[in-house]
């Protein structure tokens, strides 16, 4: 209720302002247009497009690119910097993260020169939102939380609370709870004193996902509604359309369809007018839903045709944003490898100056010290001597540098290769299908038939993807380990469970032999990765009726895992290319199962980043057995457990 009345007087007091901040947009495009190309005019520019950008991403972006080649003209670096921020946030608002990147740390670098620290702040926000949306919230927080230490260095109360409110949101996707409804209540404060009501609108957003998160749903519509509500004064579109469907969701959990639909078909038109995809998408997949819990069956299928094209397409273009990224991080690390050569020959060259200097000196001015000059050269040559050595490795380790990213590029050509053509076929597959069902050509007979191959082919993909996703992720963030004690049984039980339709069509019997007090030291999701993996191998690889053990043997503080299969086995040749990412492979499966062949790959990088190890024994038309290593946790006997011993 507190809140509630805190933000309603907001509202009151706000209306003046956002009539105030209309006017000096329009006071500022009138003063553009008759500034002449000078300073001045790239300071105007910046300002009106800080001032759109969250209201006409559209119009700011060509204000952005006027502001940046002007800047550029008259090699105006202030102005540059602050043209690049703005220039790298509209481009995040767009999806083009890979751009966003680019202009956003080259902006933080220019700032940076400067000591402008308001600038710092704004660039920081910029590049940990795009570790956002790569789903890097670790690299994110800690972007953040940089930026508030900035802002709060110069006390930019705008800047303080739009930090605390995206630390807060990052928290949330993070599943912290507590702290993200700490820092939440932190930013809506901030953000009144402030007096931003855009911020304002923010911080209510994500206390109502709080409260909808904990079914606390008729607050958390009361939140929404007065985000949207500061969202329509101060026409910040971005705040209004990620929060319509927000409302949309809440009354779909409420079984209020209708009013949900008012909502959702609202925020369609919007995102679609705007540009904003990631929205979009959403809008229409809970429209989708919506018409569902209404019966409304054609209507459902149609915003659900909708999604699929939208996602389809958003799929594409985020894969094509982790690669620009990839190739913008690569890019980035060779030209700072060659900078850094180019210091090291620079300073031996500096050094080589210095000696022959020295000896000059010597020579002329000093030829009575001729024993303190053969020293002075001895000790130069030594020097140099010292000095080429170091250029030399440093030579070493820049080349062993060039060929791991080299070797990361051809990785990257594979991985676009293996999308085009093992993933997009299946995909233009499904899609055809797709359009003969919706023109109503098939009988209930041949739907029945194609709906199981439909299902068929969307577990192989799926699955496809999920690999294509974890090698990608691993590539571009690194290896992240979270170790825990699991049991092993619960996860093949999991596994099992998750393939058994898929174990069922082939009448394969599935036989979890794990020990019941068998814990492993392992990361969860990674190991649930590596069983999922080797099940859908030995499940894609059997013949009819056919079985799998899954069995544990422990040796120390190690445990030995083997999946075996009783299938088709494999060629002692392809044994030797199965784990090799440069002879990568992939075998059609007994039922004619397809899928890109980095399954296995994916499999041997978690186990050996987990210290482990995996082979595997395979005889043609005699099945194969996997085998990787794991970290036991041995667990110590109970009191209980001793007393008994000792009495036996």
């Amino acid at each position: 209720m507190v809140l509630r009345t805190l933000i309603s007087a907001f509202l009151l007091s706000g209306t003046l302002f956002c009539y105030s901040q209309q006017n000096k947009i329009d006071s500022l495009e009138n003063l553009v247009k008759t500034t002449p190309n000078d300073t001045t005019k790239v300071w105007l520019l910046n300002r009106l497009v800080t001032m759109l950008r969250e209201g006409d991403n559209n119009k700011a972006l060509v204000y952005g690119y006027q502001a940046k080649e002007l800047a550029e003209l008259l090699n105006y670096q202030r102005g540059l910097a602050w043209a690049l921020e703005n220039l790298g946030w509209l481009s995040y608002r767009k999806g083009d993260q890979s751009a966003a990147f680019q202009m956003s740390t080259q902006a933080l670098k220019i700032s940076e020169s400067f000591g402008d620290y308001p600038a710092v702040a704004k660039c920081l926000n910029s590049i940990a939102a795009i570790y956002y949306e790569q789903n890097q919230y670790d690299a994110a927080l800690v972007n953040f939380n940089k930026a508030l230490l900035a802002a709060r260095r110069i006390n930019d109360l705008v800047l303080i609370a739009r930090s605390l409110n995206n630390i807060a949101l990052t928290m949330f996707q993070l599943n912290q709870n507590d702290s993200a409804l700490i820092y939440a209540e932190r930013g809506l404060r901030a953000s009144q004193r402030a007096g931003s009501t855009y911020l304002v609108g923010y911080a209510c957003r994500t206390l109502g996902d709080i409260d909808a998160r904990n079914k606390k749903l008729h607050s958390a519509l009361e939140k929404f509604r007065d985000a949207i509500l500061l969202a329509e004064r101060v026409q910040n579109k971005f705040l209004k359309v990620s929060t319509l469907h927000r409302m949309g969701k809440a009354y779909i959990l409420l079984n209020q369809p209708d009013t949900a639909l008012r909502y959702l078909l609202q925020n369609i038109q919007l995102a679609s007018q705007y540009g904003y995809s990631d929205e979009l998408e959403i809008a229409l997949r809970l429209a989708s839903e919506a018409y569902a819990l209404k019966n409304a069956v054609a209507k459902a299928f149609e915003y659900q045709s909708q999604y699929v094209r939208v996602h389809d397409s958003l799929y594409d273009q985020r894969n094509s944003e982790h690669l620009a990224l990839m190739q913008t991080r690569f890019e980035s690390q060779l030209k700072e490898a060659e900078i850094e050569l180019l210091k090291k020959d620079t300073q031996i060259k500096q050094g080589e100056i210095n000696s022959q200097q020295i000896w000059m000196y010597f020579t002329v001015g000093l030829l009575t010290l001729t024993a303190i000059l053969v020293f002075v050269l001895l000790y130069s040559n030594l020097l140099k001597r010292k000095a080429n050595h170091l250029l030399g490795v440093k030579n070493q380790e820049i080349q062993a540098q060039a060929l791991q990213l080299t070797n990361l590029n051809a990785t990257k050509d594979k991985l676009l290769s293996i999308i085009s053509h093992d993933v997009r076929g299946p995909l233009a597959s499904l899609k055809g299908l797709i359009n003969i069902i919706c023109k109503g050509e098939l009988t209930q007979q041949e739907f029945i038939k194609n709906s199981v191959r439909l299902r068929n082919n969307l577990d192989l993909v799926q699955e496809d993807v999920d690999n294509l996703l974890y090698w990608a992720q691993s590539q571009l963030n690194g290896m992240q380990i979270k170790y825990e004690e699991i049991k092993l049984r619960n996860i093949v039980n999991e596994k099992i469970n998750l393939f058994k339709d898929a174990a069922d069509r082939k009448g394969i019997n599935m036989i979890n032999d794990i020990s019941e007090d068998l814990v492993v030291l392992a990361d969860k999701n990674h190991l649930s990765l590596i069983v999922r993996n080797l099940l859908a191998n030995a499940i894609k690889f059997n013949t009819r009726g056919g079985s799998i053990w899954i069995q544990d043997k422990t040796k120390d503080d190690r445990v030995e895992i083997s999946v075996t299969d009783s299938g088709i086995g494999m060629k002692s040749a392809d044994l030797k290319k199965l784990f090799n990412a440069q002879t990568h492979f992939s075998s059609v499966g007994t039922d004619q199962e397809k899928g890109v062949g980095i399954g296995l790959l994916l499999t041997k990088e978690f186990i050996e980043k987990g210290g482990g190890s995996i082979w595997v024994t395979s005889e043609e038309g005699k099945g194969s057995t996997f085998t990787f290593t794991a970290k036991r946790v041995v667990i110590p006997a109970t009191n209980e457990q001793t007393a008994l011993s000792s009495t036996l």
